[in-house]
């Protein structure tokens, strides 16, 4: 069909062959197998010029609309192909959330209007798979090996409190000394009675407790600018608060260190399988807002 067309199209089987990058005797071979697979005569040829018969008139025309239709399902594939689109059920944390996600909303549903996002916000770590997520946003190490985890952005847990506490209580000048002070606990991760530091070159679990406790960060950052005890949290969760001295950081000398012990922020996805495009631009899009907020 591209052939007769192009030779119709051209005025000439020799331009044909020369548009579509075949030899002439390829072209005339390919006319003269058409027409005799529909046992008629589409073009009159002489040695000068052609001319397209009534059969040919007909035959070019349903052909053209056919070459048509198929570069446009063509398009239409490719397409789908890239550009991402479909529903995309996300879980994550409050904090990652309302810092990292929330302000940069609009500008990715105007980037990929197609994409139609479900975000299930809770610290709550959940089973992708039997609740149907494509992924999740994570905050702290990865853990389940069920699950394949891409790190996004490191960070540091920070120790602090307000300065009213501090006043009541004064200030641990050494990891051990949290024995004796009201520590606020984040009851989210599985070794939340402890918290670890570097002491003298090697990882320390700080035994601490409390009176208040809850699996929520920002609860626990309200309670200890009240006065409440003393917080250990992400450094990007408090860092407006240390900046206007509503905390006040602690034990800095001994937090955690080096790339291997830091914590960060995981997209977490079931595995193995190829991720969706959505997937991938939703995961591409927050990796650069959380690296770029992180590096501040």
């Amino acid at each position: 069909m591209q052939v007769f067309c192009q030779i119709v199209d051209s005025g000439s089987m020799a331009q044909a062959a020369r548009v579509l990058g075949l030899a002439p005797a390829t072209v005339t071979g390919a006319l003269a197998r058409i027409e005799k697979r529909l046992g008629a005569r589409l073009l009159d040829r002489t040695t000068r010029r052609i001319a397209v018969t009534e059969a040919g008139r007909l035959w070019y025309k349903h052909a053209k609309r056919i070459i048509e239709q198929s570069h446009e399902a063509e398009d239409a594939v490719r397409r789908l192909a890239s550009e991402p689109r479909g529903e995309l059920r996300v879980t994550l944390p409050l904090g990652v959330a309302l810092t990292f996600v929330y302000p940069h909303l609009d500008e990715f549903t105007a980037r990929f209007p197609r994409i139609s996002l479900d975000l299930q916000v809770s610290d709550r770590i959940v089973d992708l798979v039997a609740n149907g997520f494509d992924l999740a946003l994570r905050a702290g190490r990865p853990g389940d090996s069920a699950f394949s985890a891409r790190c996004l952005s490191t960070y540091r847990r920070v120790t602090c409190a307000s300065p009213g506490y501090l006043a009541s209580h004064g200030a641990p000048r050494h990891p051990t000394e949290l024995a004796r002070h009201q520590c606020l606990i984040y009851r989210h991760e599985p070794h939340s009675s402890s918290w670890q530091y570097q002491v003298d070159g090697t990882t320390m679990a700080i035994p601490v407790d409390g009176a208040f406790s809850s699996n929520e960060s920002h609860a626990l950052i309200a309670w200890a600018k009240a006065g409440k005890g003393i917080t250990r949290q992400p450094d990007w969760l408090v860092e407006q608060d240390l900046l206007s001295g509503g905390l006040i950081r602690l034990l800095e000398e001994y937090d955690e260190i080096g790339a291997s012990e830091q914590p960060g922020i995981y997209a977490v996805f079931p595995k193995p399988r190829n991720h969706p495009r959505k997937v991938e631009a939703f995961v591409k899009f927050f990796s650069q807002k959380i690296a770029s907020a992180s590096h501040q």
